[in-house]
């Protein structure tokens, strides 16, 4: 079976924006409701934590609307080897 290193990089791609989201959700959530929210931030950390926190959205649309899209084109290449078999 041949793979595609497209689709190969797709499927990281994917899974890396995935977890980038996840991650800087978690990220931007501890400074409100972790452990040491009464601390006061400096204007650099609260810079970052609002980019973060703007770009978490994007980060997993665009993650699972990669990986659907692959999965829809796995599938459509399948049916294809299998109606060409017949």
């Amino acid at each position: 079976m041949r793979w595609n290193p497209y689709s190969a990089a797709l499927w990281l791609i994917g899974v890396v924006f995935i977890g980038a989201g996840a991650g800087l959700r978690v990220w931007t959530t501890s400074f409100y409701y972790g452990p040491n929210y009464e601390l006061r931030w400096g204007p650099e950390l609260a810079f970052l934590s609002q980019l973060a926190d703007m770009m978490v959205l994007p980060l997993l649309m665009v993650g699972f609307a990669t990986i659907g899209g692959l999965l829809f084109l796995h599938a459509r290449n399948h049916s294809r080897r299998v109606a060409a078999r017949r």
